[in-house]
């Protein structure tokens, strides 16, 4: 049995987009057009690839297998035709997607992979910055290859491998008076600031701001709008910001996840690998 590519790319950009009117316009085909074809879809394969609600549609199970295995094929393809017409015999081509919150992103992801995108000019990277309720949706969705959060996801059908640990501090301005009452955080959504706090011996009263993403959060600092729980790492010398003595050690693993195939292309594989052996440098 063969899966007609006509019904699969309907299938990939209604998975992608969870929305029949968006995925029509993608495709410029009409709604009801691309309606019949994901019938004609699950009839064939005699599966339920969506469960469609006054909310919205979702993938069902067997929705989020078929997309792992269109995944896979496309990733396949992209490398075969590379490796047909390649000059470099070694040389490494295709897009990979990288999805990670804000606090690793620059400072540990995209430094981590910088050789190997020098060394192989034809890889197309694909950076994301997502907050942690985003970024398994993004992986569930294929929006991006991998994902990076400071937990590991329980969930059979993805793979995980601990990069490093981040070692979280309560950080205050120097060079003015800091307001110790308010926190800055990256957005209603970002736990951080909770989590460390309920891991304290004492309870802290405080308040939130948010300030978008962890530079914003340090900017904030350092101009005295409020303290922050930060990382480590990104607490340089040179910033005018000192470490607020008197809280327990609080430490996160961070976790790259991808999902579980059969087998991966090289590019995945050079992922993978580079990702594992350069990130606790950038995490110490």
């Amino acid at each position: 049995m063969s899966i007609s590519s006509i019904y699969l790319d309907a299938f990939i950009s209604v998975a992608k987009t969870l929305s029949f009117s968006r995925a029509a316009k993608q495709l410029h085909v009409t709604q009801s057009a691309l309606s019949q074809r994901i019938k004609n879809l699950e009839d064939d394969l005699g599966l339920t690839l969506f469960i469609r609600n006054p909310s919205g549609i979702i993938l069902t199970e067997s929705g989020e297998r078929l997309l792992k295995y269109a995944q896979i094929r496309d990733a396949l393809e992209e490398e075969a035709l590379h490796d047909l017409v390649r000059e470099t015999k070694d040389e490494l081509a295709g897009i990979v997607r990288i999805a990670a919150y804000s606090s690793v992103l620059r400072s540990v992801i995209i430094p981590s992979m910088s050789n190997l995108l020098f060394a192989n000019p034809k890889i197309q990277c694909h950076f994301i910055c997502g907050s942690m309720v985003e970024l398994p949706g993004l992986l569930q969705r294929a929006e991006v290859d991998f994902i990076v959060m400071d937990y590991a996801m329980e969930k059979s059908s993805i793979e995980k491998k601990v990069l490093g640990t981040e070692e979280y501090v309560v950080i205050s301005s120097k060079k003015t008076t800091s307001r110790d009452d308010i926190y800055l955080d990256n957005n209603p959504d970002d736990m951080a600031t909770e989590n460390f706090m309920r891991f304290q011996k004492k309870p802290v009263k405080y308040k939130r701001s948010y300030m978008s993403d962890c530079y914003g959060i340090i900017d904030g600092v350092v101009n005295g709008i409020g303290r922050s729980v930060m990382s480590r790492h990104l607490v340089d010398r040179n910033l005018p910001v000192r470490i607020v003595k008197g809280f327990k050690p609080y430490t996160l693993d961070v976790v790259l996840h991808y999902n579980s195939q059969p087998f991966y292309t090289r590019l995945q594989k050079a992922v993978i690998d580079e990702l594992t052996r350069n990130s606790s440098k950038f995490l110490k």
